[in-house]
């Protein structure tokens, strides 16, 4: 009974909505496989414990945060599969109860506030279940547009300060939709500092200065102690990055599928927002009221999240702003309402029937990772390549059967073995981006991905093509690198095209393996 009566008072309820996000993500993050998602922050997350860093030793264009974030958790929890996906299931365990926090904070009860941040708990990053660069850089930068809520709402100059700090994490985990919430956070701030005194806007402005000071000069710092060159981190994650998207604007496609089909839930749920909010327009001062700023905010981070889905053409996975929509909707529905039971029970309603829909495919088809098409049961578990790995499932998108599924763990198994016997300095060029952890030893190469694109290191024709040529070839030279493996998942273009081939002595190996050794006589790698 005590326990019931504590439960009732809201006592423990942050405590079970935290370890639920963290269980839900642990569950679908243990579920299969896509190797260019899944390790990207595996073997990058152990190199940094390892003394390398990212821009100066490995090229990337977004998931800096993550990737230290994910070396903190090594060094606290020991490197291993579990350990790595609780980098995903701490910010979903994290945000579900901010989520928690900011409707009882706006006056929602308990019960309710409980249902919606658990339905936005199962929907949020489950999804990915791994450290993904989307999901970070959107999760965080929600929480900043929560923190800015409740600013206005509590008055408290601490949750100004927090603003800047979180967008900040959020750039430097992806810059989109960063980018696109920054701009809405401006524009939120910029409306309601017209209705504040000029002292009270003097003040939230000076915090939010210092606080993005602050920002800044610790990323500087940073810099300075592990020796990054601003220059490498403004080619690599500012300038190359704005080739892409610009490639990507011109392509972008606003269809009615693109625009309102895939996102027609999520519509509908904003819509009952919008509705329930406008009901009271004709209040005096209903523009300057937290109602009305909330519904602002709301539209403004739809527009940024399906924008974002829209350019980079990813799979959907913003379907967690249903309960968020919904749990807001419930807020507005007024005590003087005839019709409020009614409307309660047709947003807990479609809540319910929205967070399974999206439950099911997300979490257990695993749409997100292409694993919607594979029979879990024909899953091999991962110790048969590592005890670090132990827990994880394995399967990988178009493997049918059990018979290929043990050929995919076997390979890697073999791979492994080939690599064990090299004793001499390699790096493998692989999206399996698991072999630094399963040797013990760091052979990771100077990319993080290899996607076939040029969404991860620049291609022929770009402006910044020589620029990686020349930092591959550096990274040979300061590594010392004797040799280079080359898995049969990724084209050998992805060296080739940049490195001397005079400098490479090619060998074919087993199971489709080539090895490129380095001649030491050469005196440039690069291509001029």
């Amino acid at each position: 009974m005590t326990s019931l009566k504590n439960f009732s008072k809201g006592k423990f309820i942050p405590a079970i909505i935290f370890f639920s996000g963290l269980l839900f993500c642990h569950i679908t993050g243990n579920r299969g496989v896509y190797p260019i998602d899944s390790f990207s922050h595996f073997d990058s997350g152990f190199r940094i414990l390892n003394g390398e860093h990212p821009f100066k030793d490995y090229w990337i264009v977004s998931g800096f945060f993550v990737d230290y974030f994910q070396s903190l958790i090594f060094l606290f929890f020991g490197v291993s599969w579990q350990s790595y996906i609780l980098n995903a299931s701490i910010l979903n365990g994290f945000i579900s109860t901010l989520v928690y926090y900011l409707f009882t904070r706006l006056g929602l009860g308990l019960k309710s506030s409980f249902f919606y941040s658990i339905c936005f708990a199962l929907l949020a990053y489950p999804s990915s279940g791994t450290p993904f660069v989307d999901h970070h850089s959107t999760f965080l930068s929600l929480i900043s547009v929560i923190f800015l809520i409740l600013a206005i709402k509590t008055k408290k100059l601490y949750f100004w300060f927090l603003i800047p700090f979180f967008l900040f994490l959020s750039f430097l985990s992806k810059q989109v939709p960063a980018t696109y919430i920054f701009l809405s956070v401006i524009l939120i701030i910029s409306f309601h500092l017209l209705h504040q005194t000029r002292k009270e806007s003097f003040k939230i402005i000076s915090i939010l200065f210092f606080s993005s000071l602050f920002s800044i000069i610790f990323l500087i710092i940073f810099f300075k102690i592990v020796s990054i060159d601003y220059k490498d981190f403004i080619i690599q994650y500012i300038l190359y990055p704005s080739t892409i998207g610009n490639e990507r604007y011109n392509a972008i496609n606003y269809d009615l599928k693109n625009v309102f089909y895939n996102f027609k839930f999520i519509y509908l749920a904003l819509f009952f927002l919008l509705y329930f909010t406008f009901k009271n327009f004709k209040k005096e001062f209903f523009y300057r009221g937290i109602d009305f700023k909330i519904s602002l905010i709301c539209i403004l981070i739809f527009i940024s999240f399906a924008q974002h889905i829209i350019v980079t053409k990813n799979q959907i996975f913003i379907f967690f702003l249903i309960p968020l929509f919904l749990g807001l909707a419930h807020l507005q529905i007024k005590n003087n309402d005839n019709l409020k039971k009614f409307f309660n029970y047709l947003l807990i309603i479609f809540c319910v029937l929205a967070t399974l829909k999206y439950h099911l495919r997300f979490n257990v088809d695993r749409k997100f990772h292409e694993l919607n098409g594979v029979q879990f049961s024909n899953a091999v578990s991962s110790s048969k390549l590592s005890k670090k790995l132990s827990g994880l499932k394995w399967i990988s998108p178009r493997k049918n059967t059990k018979y290929e599924t043990l050929l995919e763990v076997n390979e890697l198994n073999a791979y492994k073995t080939i690599l064990l016997k090299d004793k001499s300095k390699k790096i493998i060029i692989t999206n399996y981006s698991l072999f630094s952890v399963l040797l013990n030893e760091n052979v990771s190469s100077y990319s993080r991905w290899f996607p076939g694109d040029n969404s991860a290191f620049p291609i022929k024709g770009n402006i910044f093509f020589n620029k990686f040529s020349n930092f591959i070839s550096s990274t040979f030279i300061n590594r010392n690198i004797d040799s280079i493996y080359l898995l049969p998942d990724v084209d050998e273009k992805n060296l080739t095209d940049y490195i001397n081939s005079n400098c490479l002595i090619k060998k074919e190996l087993d199971y489709k393996i080539i090895k490129f050794d380095i001649d030491k006589n050469c005196k440039n790698f690069a291509l001029d």
